[in-house]
């Protein structure tokens, strides 16, 4: 008997100490609100990925190939002015095709070169310029255009002053509410901050030099809008 009234009251002893842990969790003097803020905003630039690909039957002649190629994109994007300071190569890669024959038999074929040029377009009034120069001086795929904003950084600290001013009115309303005012901020989590950077895949049709001459067709694309965002969580105290 002694036994059990020692674990009962053990065990009361653990519950008290948990409702006293719940009940100073729930701290009555504060409140805690999240806060969120939108913007669509119209891109002002874009970056495009622009491919080279080359088939030789030696690997010298490949690679020459490539540069060749690389080199009349970079001069066709010059008279954009874009120079070099807005180009990156992001990959190269050279590799040796296989045939095999009836009888299983493996044997070395061509060389592939394969590469890409990621191309900063500062300017989106040139976009579908730069995309017909680059195709016209030789390029073999872009993957695709992604649209984004120069001052999305700027943007994105006024929507995160907005976040924190919209949670700020939603708990001065629950405060009021309640009789209470709403005291100073105590914390503040940054949920998200970011913006949803929209991207166009395969939005143009790459034409060759011949049929560009011959139907004389611009790439015409469409930016679309960028829907940047912030949302936050606060605490603040209520008096």
């Amino acid at each position: 008997m002694k036994k059990f009234t020692s674990v009962l009251a053990a065990a009361l002893l653990v519950f008290s100490v948990a409702g006293t842990n719940l009940a100073a969790a729930a701290d009555p003097n504060t409140i805690a609100v999240s806060g969120m803020a939108e913007q669509e905003v119209a891109p002002d630039m874009a970056y495009i990925d622009v491919g080279i690909n080359v088939r030789a039957d030696d690997a010298e002649t490949a690679r020459t190939q490539e540069a060749q190629i690389a080199s009349q994109i970079r001069r066709a994007l010059l008279g954009l002015t874009i120079t070099d300071n807005d180009l990156q190569n992001t990959s190269y890669y050279l590799y040796q095709e296989y045939k095999v024959d009836r009888n299983g038999v493996r044997t070395a074929d061509k060389y592939v070169l394969d590469s890409s040029i990621k191309v900063t377009v500062k300017d989106l009034d040139k976009l579908s310029q730069v995309i017909d120069n680059v195709v016209e001086a030789g390029a073999t795929n872009i993957s695709n255009i992604t649209y984004a904003l120069s001052t999305q950084n700027i943007i994105q600290r006024q929507l995160l002053a907005t976040a924190v001013e919209n949670a700020r009115d939603k708990a001065a309303v629950v405060a009021n509410a309640g009789s209470r005012t709403l005291g100073n901020m105590l914390s503040a989590d940054i949920n998200s901050f970011d913006g949803g950077t929209i991207v166009a895949y395969g939005a143009n049709k790459l034409r060759s030099t011949t049929n560009l001459a011959e139907d004389g067709v611009a790439t015409k694309l469409s930016p679309g809008k960028i829907k940047l965002n912030a949302r936050v969580q606060v605490v603040f105290s209520l008096n």
